[in-house]
């Protein structure tokens, strides 16, 4: 299911720079449907420049020719076993690779990330619904007015950091320091993770040297050359007397929200995704395999220890044990469904399912939450000007209730006519309309994860019970009305010609209606493998998963309350704190 109301097609409109077209030729080199020497020679057939190009076809060359020497002699038994290469899998193997010798089998159900829609950021929704997305949808629900929603989630190499949208958005300290009393444990909590940020980030703004990093893995600057609606949003919302912030991440983080340009992961209008940035320099190491186009089935045991996995390549199951541990990585749906087909989860549903109970595990599956994209608020442009960079540039936080720790409402502005099924059809909006997207990024709502039955094949139940909680409604009510507020403002004129949807102040069931009928999400699925301290979480401090041996989590799954912010940098600190458990930076 994809949104009707965003642009669709195929990838191959897109632009043939010298950039992208040497872009493509390194992922034709990547991918095996190029020689080195066909490299070389298409690179100089095309007039690009050449300098270093030897150098640079042996690196790609290497990479993928270890990838596929290991890939046809995988062993029986890795030291790891790593389960997905989302942010958090990708952090996780690039800094245990780096730090030891050991061997680390890394398990990706989809394929590399080589398709130009995954490279350009400008196009990342055509992955939606492609063979890049699990196709996971929310099932339908009274609180959405009876409406299904697409959940899509990374079916590729790098996981959301490959298909979703390219904003690099720290948590909230509010959102580490409750994960870290949660937890029990003060490796959680926001002073550690900034520093963990700070070695992260090779970041290409003014330098600061509290928040911000240089020289690290992760490539991140500021929304290059804006759409001129950008810093138009910027200035309405300092006219309304909204913080207008110099960076959307630092000292925002400590505050009570405020707006900004966008911190993107995007170098040279390439996306730079986790995969990008942690993973592929170790691709070319003797102690990593990564396996493409293999699905996990379930994990193994011995007696109350995880031996390793059970896997299924082109249809054909085998099992690879680990030495040491499984860590699954496999984000907010894929993970629960993983332990409760391997028989960790509530007893009651896996009996119905026939799947022997080797730990009764209530919360597996439950306690999801995302964050709620409100689709949307649009206005007819006296103009059009077509999107840039993702589409998305300028952003903000803001408190719905002042009595709030932190900000629980999300600004977005989008360069296109991003609407829910429902507003679309209800309002029409011209193809040359643009948005301010209300986002619920503090939700009350609360759902679940269940199996659909003992097959891996089939897809699980997403009950995801959004806008359940009156809160909830009243919340994105607020973002709607301050989005707005400033759609129509004076500082936003010379782009608004009407306002399309909602055209009018909105009160009591008239907005609820707007509120459900427009909810769609991000896509950021969490919290279905709880980090706590108390007997009842998955997962302890240590990532350990509670009642067995030899395995841990490391992904979304784990959050106790979702961060407040798109959850890739989130999920990215994840991985960094994993392998930090796992192999402890040496002093």
């Amino acid at each position: 299911m994809v949104n009707p109301y965003l642009p669709q097609g195929p990838s191959a409109d897109l632009s043939p720079d010298a950039d992208r077209l040497m872009d493509r030729l390194e992922q034709g080199l990547i991918a095996g449907r190029l020689s080195r020497r066909g490299f070389i020679q298409a690179v100089t057939a095309a007039g690009l420049a050449t300098t270093g190009l030897s150098a640079l076809a042996d690196e790609l060359d290497a990479m993928r020719a270890n990838q596929d020497e290991r890939a046809a002699k995988l062993q029986g038994a890795y030291d790891y076993i790593v389960v997905g290469t989302g942010s958090a899998g990708s952090a996780l193997v690039g800094r245990l690779a780096a730090r030891t010798d050991a061997s680390i089998l890394v398990i990706e159900a989809g394929d590399w990330d080589t398709a130009p829609s995954v490279l350009d950021p400008s196009v990342w929704f055509t992955n939606l619904g492609s063979d890049r997305d699990w196709k996971d949808v929310a099932i339908a629900s009274p609180s959405t007015n009876g409406r299904a929603i697409p959940e899509h989630m990374g079916k590729v190499v790098g996981g959301g950091s490959s298909i979703n949208a390219t904003i690099w958005a720290r948590p909230f300290k509010g959102d580490l320091e409750y994960w870290a009393q949660e937890a029990g444990d003060a490796r959680w909590g926001y002073e550690q993770g900034l520093a963990i940020y700070r070695r992260m980030e090779n970041w290409q703004g003014t330098p600061d040297a509290r928040y911000r990093g240089k020289g690290g893995p992760v490539w991140c600057q500021h929304a290059a050359n804006p759409h001129p609606m950008a810093p138009a949003m910027l200035a309405a919302c300092r006219s309304l007397g909204m913080p207008v912030l110099d960076d959307l991440n630092g000292a925002r983080e400590e505050g009570s929200g405020g707006f900004a340009l966008m911190n993107q992961i995007i170098r040279d209008g390439r996306r730079q995704s986790m995969a990008r940035s942690y993973l592929y320099p170790v691709l070319a190491r003797k102690n990593v395999t990564l396996l493409v186009r293999s699905h996990v089935d379930r994990l193994t045991f011995d007696g109350n220890r995880v031996t390793g996995v059970e896997l299924n390549i082109g249809g054909k199951v085998r099992t690879v044990q680990a030495k040491s541990e499984v860590i699954v990585s496999s984000g907010g749906i894929n993970t629960p469904k993983l332990l409760m087909l391997s028989g960790i989860g509530p007893e009651e549903q896996l009996r119905q399912h026939g799947i022997k109970t080797r730990v009764n595990a209530p919360e597996v599956g439950e306690n999801f939450q995302d964050h709620l994209l409100h689709g949307g608020c649009l206005f007819e442009p006296k103009e059009h000007m077509p999107h840039r960079n993702s589409a998305a540039n300028a952003s903000g936080f803001l408190k719905s209730a002042a009595s709030l720790v932190t900000p629980d409402v999300n600004l977005v502005q989008i360069e296109l006519p991003y609407a829910s099924d429902v507003v679309g059809k209800q309002y029409a909006p011209p193809p040359t309309s643009w948005a301010l997207c209300a986002g619920l990024v503090g939700p009350k709502s609360r759902g679940a994860v269940r199996l659909r039955s003992a097959d891996p094949a089939d897809r699980p139940i997403v009950d995801a019970r959004f806008l359940s909680h009156p809160d909830d409604v009243k919340a994105l009510a607020y973002g709607i009305e301050v989005s707005r507020e400033i759609g129509n403002s004076a500082a936003m004129r010379d782009f608004v010609k009407r306002e399309v949807a909602p055209g009018k102040k909105l009160t009591g069931a008239d907005m609820e209606n707007f509120v459900r009928d427009g909810a769609t999400t991000y896509f950021h699925q969490a919290g279905t493998c709880r980090m706590g301290k108390d007997g009842k979480a998955v997962v302890d401090a240590q990532l350990r998963v509670n009642g067995v041996k030899g395995l841990r989590i490391a992904d979304s799954s784990i959050m106790p309350r979702i961060a407040s912010v798109a959850t890739m940098a989130t999920c990215a600190l994840i991985g960094e704190q994993m392998a930090d458990i796992l192999a402890p930076v040496k002093a």
